[in-house]
């Protein structure tokens, strides 16, 4: 007879690996926004700079895509862009 606890175990590592498969799009496509604004942020070239502040001030004033990208990055599934 198979123990509770192993039981219980194999249904915990089921169901991590189904939240897994779930999540990893999100969490790949988070990782690359991520890397993007790394690499957008080493660059120190005076014009890049202003535009990329000129684009991030805008973006504080757009509130409906504001509330999409906090969505997001809360866990909605809903790109932020195409909702």
């Amino acid at each position: 007879m198979i123990p509770f606890l192993t039981i219980l175990f194999l249904w915990q590592l089921t169901l991590l690996r189904r939240y897994e498969k779930d999540r990893k799009a999100a969490n790949v496509a988070m990782t690359a926004v991520l890397d993007g604004f790394q690499k957008m942020y080493s660059v120190d070239f005076g014009p890049l700079n202003v535009a990329r502040a000129a684009a991030f001030h805008g973006a504080q004033y757009i509130s409906p895509l504001k509330r999409n990208i906090i969505s997001y990055a809360m866990g909605d599934t809903k790109w932020p862009i195409f909702s």
